[in-house]
């Protein structure tokens, strides 16, 4: 076999893109460039109520919610602290 050559079918040199890599490349490009710049356009244009929901929709794409803490206890009781991860 010639060197830079592997056994695929289609003879793609080693090291190269398929389309599919290209695309999805390609794609992540568009929605950290053009695609955050309409996104952002088209929230400035929103009332306060409805951005707040879509702002915060997007941003669980963003950065994952964090678990909710919930501190429990009294006089005769030990604090206890759950942790849960359905909000």
């Amino acid at each position: 076999m010639p060197k830079g050559h592997t056994n695929n079918p289609n003879g793609r040199p080693v090291g190269s893109k398929n389309e599919r890599t290209i695309m999805w490349e390609q794609l992540g490009e568009y929605v950290v460039t053009s695609g955050a710049e309409r996104a952002m356009t088209i929230l400035a244009s929103m009332d306060e109520e409805e951005f707040l929901h879509y702002y915060l929709t997007m941003l669980e794409y963003f950065k994952p919610k964090q678990a909710r803490t919930q501190v429990v206890g009294d006089k005769e009781a030990p604090v206890q602290i759950i942790i849960s991860d359905k909000i």
